[in-house]
């Protein structure tokens, strides 16, 4: 009975991961496009920033770790306070209490005073990052 080896150089697993770069960056390109597209625009901003801020932050990151090669897509915004509304527009939130944070009363960006305590009712989700995720289905990269 006849036997057959097979025997790999050495770095061929390096060399096999780093094939596959090109592909993921495609596909993290795609990603970024469809977020730029969906994720909600204010018609005019929120805390002195433009509209489209968010939209503006959105970028790739392209890294590595023990598993190989990855991408990571999305908008690195926040409010002035360090939330990171992006994740509160794709996830929604629940019902919270905003108080003020001097002896000022909270008020909206047309000067509308509401008082030193707002119990927010929430906001729906708004799935535009795991939508754009959506524009890699049947693709060959």
């Amino acid at each position: 009975m006849a036997r057959t080896a097979v025997v790999f150089g050495a770095g061929w697993e390096g060399r096999l991961v780093d094939a596959g770069e090109p592909a993921l960056d495609s596909a993290a390109q795609i990603v970024e496009d469809g977020q730029r597209r969906r994720i909600p625009v204010s018609d005019d901003g929120s805390h002195g920033r433009p509209a489209g801020y968010a939209r503006d932050r959105i970028h790739t990151e392209r890294g590595r770790d023990e598993l190989g090669p990855y991408r990571d897509v999305g908008s690195d915004a926040e409010t002035p306070d360090g939330f990171a509304y992006p994740l509160a527009l794709e996830l929604g939130t629940a019902p919270h209490r905003i108080e003020s944070q001097g002896d000022y009363p909270l008020r909206s960006d047309k000067g509308e005073v509401f008082g030193r305590v707002v119990n927010h009712p929430g906001t729906q989700p708004y799935p535009w990052c795991r939508a754009a995720l959506q524009d890699l289905a049947g693709r060959v990269l």
